[in-house]
């Protein structure tokens, strides 16, 4: 490709100006359709530029095609380049897994409530507090005097959270355990404590504000806006509005958590509240149900009656399909789901399941048809090359024979 060049550049300043003026202007106009009627497009270079200019291209193609019959004679394909890469892994396993999911329906019922307080709250315009109860351990330092004296004070303020009558029984228990078990050490060594993470969060983020304000009203003194005494003032009543705003956090973290365990609770106990099976269903349809609420609702005017057609549907159906009574997913603490993945990472959910035992259980039995169908499979893909190696040895002639003859010369 450099040899071309060159001579092509060689070739190129042979040319005059007006050669090279030509040669530009076709070359533009090539794809235009009233310019490949011109006289000028019609126009050649003088005959010996144009025999110099195939000399060049003659030397290229000569080349190249030497270098590419080099290149082929040279490089053979590797018909059993594959399995070499692949060695003994290019049989795939597809056998399956098992996983079994620990499911918290206490936690998706205290979601479900959080998430339409959420939206209730941000639709009028206002912020659903922080309650989630998660913990963790926070290393507090513990190096000097100073330190050693404020998580002595930290301590305190856990035992004054347990004594606040908002305090949720589960973690006032969770409090008193704390207060029972952790013991502020010695100057120097390692003290960790398990703390409310959210309501933490949101103390020391109120710290922080108040220790910007307190950087920018000095900001303000330099600048001649504030004074001292007022700074002075401002000062002495921060420590005091730290901790009534640190209690109000702290009422209203507590107060929103129990709303929300409540809401839970409730939300178990409606599906736990249903009637005997035997003795207040049998023998109803969903129509006599229907009819029973209908009745029961309260309203001032005089309600219209229900829909015959309607009525006619659910009287075919029985009060209560097989599986809807106590449901495990409204009634559970915990669930457990059961999945079945394969070779490839794909997931199938074979159900969910009130114990561990029962997701393990399914999946033995789901693993046990399937086992069975890649038997049944393979038996099959087997038969078929049998077949399909039958029909090709009876369809042998001189012209496969010649290309079979072909395939192994090259593979040589």
């Amino acid at each position: 490709m450099n040899s071309f060049k060159e001579d092509f550049e060689a070739w190129r300043a042979s040319l005059t100006p007006e050669e090279r003026d030509l040669l530009q202007e076709q070359a533009m106009g090539e794809f235009n359709k009233a310019y490949r009627k011109s006289d000028n497009f019609k126009k050649d270079l003088p005959e010996e530029k144009m025999k110099a200019f195939g000399t060049i291209l003659s030397k290229f193609f000569e080349n190249e095609s030497e270098d590419y019959k080099k290149a082929k004679k040279g490089v053979a394909p590797d018909y059993e380049g594959l399995f070499k890469v692949a060695g003994d892994k290019y049989t795939i396993d597809f056998s399956l897994t098992n996983r079994v999911t620990e499911v918290d329906r206490e936690a998706d019922r205290r979601y479900n409530y959080v998430s339409r307080k959420i939206w209730e709250y941000e639709s009028k315009g206002e912020k659903w507090p922080q309650s989630a109860p998660v913990q963790e351990y926070w290393e507090v330092q513990n190096n000097d005097t100073d330190s050693h004296a404020n998580a002595e004070l930290l301590m305190e303020f856990v035992k004054t959270s347990m004594d606040d009558p908002n305090c949720p029984a589960d973690t006032k228990a969770a409090l008193q355990k704390v207060v029972d078990e952790v013991k502020v050490p010695p100057v120097g060594e390692e003290f960790r404590l398990l703390v409310p993470e959210h309501l933490a969060q949101q103390i020391l983020t109120l710290r922080v504000w108040i220790i910007q304000d307190l950087y920018k009203k000095k900001e303000m003194i330099e600048a001649g806006t504030y004074t001292e005494e007022e700074y002075k003032k401002f000062d002495a009543e921060m420590p005091k509005v730290f901790a009534d705003m640190a209690l109000w956090m702290q009422e209203n973290f507590y107060k929103t958590q129990e709303e929300v365990a409540d809401a839970a609770a409730w939300q178990k106990a409606f599906f736990r509240s249903q009637k005997d099976k035997e003795k207040d269903f049998k023998g109803k349809t969903k129509a006599d149900v229907m009819k029973e609420i209908w009745a029961m609702l309260p309203t001032d005017k005089p309600k219209p009656p229900l829909d015959d057609e309607m009525l006619a549907e659910l009287a075919e159906e029985p009060a209560i399909a097989e599986g809807e009574w106590m449901h495990s997913w409204g009634t559970a603490d915990v669930l457990y789901k059961s999945e079945a993945i394969d070779s490839f990472g794909e997931q199938f959910l074979l159900g969910v399941y009130e114990t561990k035992e029962e997701a393990t259980a399914a999946f033995a039995e789901w693993n046990k048809v399937y086992e069975a169908a890649r038997v049944k499979r393979d038996g099959e893909m087997d038969q078929w090359l049998k077949q399909e190696w039958a029909r090709v040895e009876a369809q042998k002639g001189p012209g496969t024979e010649r290309v079979t003859e072909m395939l192994e010369e090259a593979r040589r």
